[in-house]
């Protein structure tokens, strides 16, 4: 392997490869194919890695080095996308909203273990998505008691979707993408009101001249740039965090992403929990059952204390300055 490497000729061309695949990762071109593969952006990144090892145990510092930078770019461009915050936020001994996701087709239907788990998270908001008919039924009595306030649309496609909340939602909206609907509902934290916004973001197979992944979250991403209230969405996008789509429904909407990292050997992350910024994220968990298998994430989130944040100058006697009379 040294000889073929110490060739100038040969060391260019894999140079080049390496570089083509982090910017095929980085931005992808329209094509479903590409768009896949960007999904392995932390696999490509830890062999990466492993592959500039390879190349400084047989003496190879000039593909060594490509090699290491190419792997800083991608762990870079990914932290950029996850959680920004370098350690989680400490309790400040506000009022906190406890929520969790999760999408149904991840248990199995009348799951005996179901209300355990479900009452297991500790939360007080718990959203579910593709909500059919049987589930409907099944869920409605079981959790009926311990949330008591329910928002639902029941479907027999992939779009139905429900949340139960143990606290009372104060006002609650349907707004549309084509027909597919995305909940708005709008809580009181005790100190300031919070919007939930849940939405299953059409996924790639169901992609047609009336749905469209961009165009679906673009959506989502006006109504809540229309918001005043802190918000939090959260679902089932159909993509991972770092795509290009993501990405700039997250600079639009200036909010965060709760998942701080994700494992190499895990399966790529669709569901996701982001926030605005005057709210943030003291904790983030990846719901599993015993044998490993994702089911849902939750969250905890608390308001921020900052003296630019409108909910803390009221507490403390101050108006924001910045709202119309």
């Amino acid at each position: 392997m040294k000889p073929i490497l110490s060739h100038r000729f040969i060391q260019g061309i894999v140079a080049v490869f390496i570089l083509l695949a982090v910017m095929l990762i980085m931005y992808p071109p329209e094509i479903e194919f590409f768009k896949k593969t960007s999904e392995f952006a932390v696999q490509l990144m830890f062999g990466l890695l492993i592959l500039s090892l390879i190349f400084l145990i047989f003496n190879q510092t000039q593909l060594m080095f490509v090699g290491m930078c190419a792997a800083g770019f991608l762990a870079f461009y990914l932290k950029t996308a996850s959680n920004s915050n370098m350690i989680l936020p400490h309790d400040n001994n506000l009022p906190k909203v406890k929520l969790a996701h999760f999408n149904l087709s991840s248990f199995q239907p009348y799951d005996p273990e179901f209300k355990t788990l479900i009452l297991g998270t500790g939360c007080e908001i718990i959203s579910f998505q593709e909500y059919t008919p049987d589930w409907d039924a099944y869920i409605s009595k079981e959790l009926k008691y311990d949330f008591p306030y329910i928002q639902k649309m029941v479907r027999i496609d992939l779009f139905g979707m429900a949340i139960y909340s143990k606290e009372q939602i104060k006002q609650a909206k349907t707004f549309y993408y084509n027909e597919v609907p995305n909940l708005h509902l709008e809580l009181d934290s005790g100190l300031q009101k919070i919007n939930i916004i849940t939405s299953y973001i059409t996924p790639p197979t169901l992609v047609s001249k009336t749905l469209h992944p961009k165009e679906h979250l673009d959506r989502v991403k006006k109504y809540i740039m229309e918001l005043n209230n802190p918000t939090i969405a959260l679902g089932d996008f159909n993509q991972v965090y770092w795509t290009s789509e993501i990405k700039d429904f997250r600079d639009k909407t200036k909010m965060n992403n709760s998942r701080r990292n994700i494992s190499p050997t895990a399966k790529a992350p669709y569901d996701h929990i982001f926030y605005s910024s005057t709210i943030e994220c003291i904790k983030f968990d990846e719901i599993k059952d015993s044998k490993q298998n994702h089911l849902g994430i939750a969250g905890t989130f608390q308001t921020k204390t900052s003296v630019s944040n409108p909910a803390i100058l009221r507490t403390i006697g101050f108006e924001d300055e910045t709202k119309p009379n």
